[in-house]
Order: structure tokens, then sequence, then C-alpha cells
């Protein structure tokens, strides 16, 4: 008998109470495949999320997991808010909210390293209609250099053989394979989701492990509605 592989929950976030008024701060489809899609490995203790927004995945992590779960965000509102939702949802103690850009939080470390990072990074690598909502765009367009900076950042700050897991656009997929490779970050996992089945894929999962060569296994795919 093969492998049965988990079914996609869309309702996973559904008994938390996060703050909205900012329209920045909503959850999106994203939001919830990827807090599904974690896995904290046998013996976490410690995550970091890079691009933390409203904190929702940190959150996530924090109460169902238990873990104790640091969030960078470069956003003042989107920190505020992240520091809000986590007193709504009583992890105030186990997270922490950093306000800086991600490039920064990883020259200034000092040797702190985490068992576990996970990520939304921006999810337009390639060229494309811009918004004309300036938050917005920055939320849903990255460059390379960028990308370079989510890569390596998670590299310098996940211990040896830690698990990473990262959400995607498909489009731009090989190009974030080869330079999560560079970093030493071998892919073990990956799953398509789609807005509809008979639709080309919209957002990719991808997770793996630090120091470790990519050997994947593509997982049935995900209709997300």
């Amino acid at each position: 008998m093969g492998k049965k592989f988990r079914d996609f929950d869309p309702y996973v976030l559904e008994a938390f109470e996060f703050d909205f008024s900012s329209r920045h701060a909503r959850i999106n489809h994203g939001t919830v495949l990827l807090s599904w899609f974690v896995e904290p490995p046998k013996g976490s203790r410690r995550a970091l999320e890079l691009g933390a927004g409203s904190g929702v995945i940190s959150i996530y992590l924090a109460k169902n997991f238990g873990l104790e779960v640091t969030g960078v965000e470069v956003d003042r509102e989107l920190h505020a808010v992240a520091t809000k939702n986590a007193s709504l949802n009583g992890v105030e103690n186990l997270t922490r909210f950093v306000n800086c850009d991600i490039d920064d939080y990883a020259a200034n470390n000092r040797g702190e390293v985490f068992d576990m990072v996970v990520s939304n990074p921006p999810h337009f690598l390639h060229s494309g209609v811009e918004s004309p909502d300036g938050k917005r765009n920055r939320a849903r367009r990255i460059d390379p250099e960028l990308a370079m900076v989510f890569a390596s950042a998670t590299s310098k700050l996940l211990k040896n053989r830690g698990a990473f897991f990262f959400l995607l656009h498909p489009r731009d997929l090989t190009k974030w394979v080869r330079l999560l490779e560079d970093f030493k970050l071998g892919i073990h996992k990956m799953r398509f989701a789609h807005g509809s089945m008979e639709g080309q894929a919209q957002l990719v999962l991808v997770s793996g492990r630090k120091s470790s060569s990519s050997e994947i296994v593509v997982e049935p795919p995900i209709r997300m509605r």
C-alpha cells in the first residue's frame, strides 16, 4: 500500500482570532495553505518566519505546536498588527515579532539558529502588471536580489539539517529551486495548489532540509476551494 498523503484542511485557522482592521492584514489562500502545510520535525522548539506579515502563521505555530516563534516583518503597520494578534490568541509569551528587514536581522544575528524556517515571500519573481497600491505591490513582487536575501537568511539562520517550508509561485519555481540549492537548501517535498483542478497550478508548497540534496517527492495536488 502506498503512502497516504494529508488532505488539505481549509479551516485550519478557523479557531483563531485576528485583527482585520487593515486590509493589508487579511488572511488569503496562501496563508491558510502554508499554515496547514507546515509539519514541525520531531523535537522542534524554535521557529523563524521571514516576512511574518500580520503574524498569522507564527501565531498558528506557537498555539498549535507550542513552538517559540520569531517573526521578522519590515512593515511597521503589519508588525503592530502581529503583536496585537499574538495577544488576542494568548501566545504573546511564545512569539516575538521584530520590525526590521530580513537582511538586517540576519546580519545582526549573534549565532542564534532555529529548528525550522517558514516563509511566504512575495510571489511574483517574474515581470508583470504592477498594482497602483505601493504596499500591495511590495507584498506581491520580489526581485532577484531580495529573493537571494530570503534564501541566504534561511540558510544562515537554520540549524544544520533543520527544516524549511516555503510557498512560491509555480512560474518561478525553477529559479527558486536553483537559488535554494545554491544555499545548501535541498527540497524534499513539493505540492501544487489549484483554484480549479481543470486549471493550472496557482501556488506551490515546498519543504526540505539544510545541508541535504534535493530528492523531491511531488505530492497530490490541492484544490483550494
